[in-house]
């Protein structure tokens, strides 16, 4: 009883310092991280345009899909996924815009609803999007199980981040930092029953990002409380 109140506590801290929409969890495992895997981003808003470019007419695809990401950046998370998905209709959208469209829908989902809401959308575009590999492990973080942590680590190691010198940078306002995708690694490690794994990326979080409010402290603080030791 006691370890589980443990577990449960720190998957609350996991949730509460890298809250970012309103979601709920829907994970089932015992280790269950909930939607809230992502930090910051924009705002809560859902609104139809905003400060985000509001009013403007756009049908090239490459000008709905930057447009989305500008209403993104503003939190109108509803016009962003409306210009991401008009984008998608588009009879003439090349691969690579349907994967960045798919991508910009993802986490405009994710922001409004919670990760397990992207998971379709980043599934279509992870074969060539980097940022929606984030999002599609993030997703299956939540599913709370060891095979899904499981894809998940595979997906995040797929962008190169076992190795601690590999660096993660976001071309657009996810919320997702270096030190935060390599912690997302530790914690994914950690449910696999890779603990060494586990020390060295939130070892190197850690100094990438030491601050003490920060989500890869709190993640380093949730494996902690779940059993992961360090030598001395």
């Amino acid at each position: 009883m006691k370890k589980k109140l443990i577990i449960v506590c720190a998957i609350m801290a996991v949730a509460l310092t890298l809250s970012i929409g309103c979601g709920s969890s829907s994970g089932t495992g015992r280790y269950s991280v909930p939607s809230d895997i992502i930090s910051g981003g924009g705002g809560s808003g859902h609104g139809s345009g905003g400060s985000g470019g509001g009013g403007i007419v756009e049908t090239d695809v490459d000008s709905l899909i930057a447009s989305g990401w500008e209403d993104f950046r503003y939190g109108a998370y509803s016009s962003a996924i409306s210009k991401f998905n008009e984008a998608l209709l588009n009879s003439g959208i090349s691969d690579s815009q349907k994967a960045s469209a798919y991508n910009g829908l993802g986490w405009a989902l994710t922001k409004s609803s919670g990760s397990e809401s992207g998971y379709s959308a980043f599934t279509q575009a992870s074969g060539l999007n980097d940022e929606a590999k984030i999002g599609l492990a993030a997703a299956l973080m939540q599913r709370g199980t060891k095979t899904a942590c499981q894809q998940a680590a595979s997906l995040l190691e797929s962008l190169g981040l076992k190795e601690t010198s590999t660096v993660f940078t976001a071309i657009h306002p996810i919320g997702v930092t270096n030190a935060g995708a390599h912690a997302m690694l530790a914690w994914c490690y950690f449910i696999i029953g890779n603990e060494d794994g586990a020390r060295v990326q939130i070892t190197f979080a850690r100094a990438a990002d030491g601050t003490a409010d920060s989500a890869v402290n709190q993640i380093y603080n949730s494996l902690i409380a779940m059993g992961l030791t360090f030598d001395n």
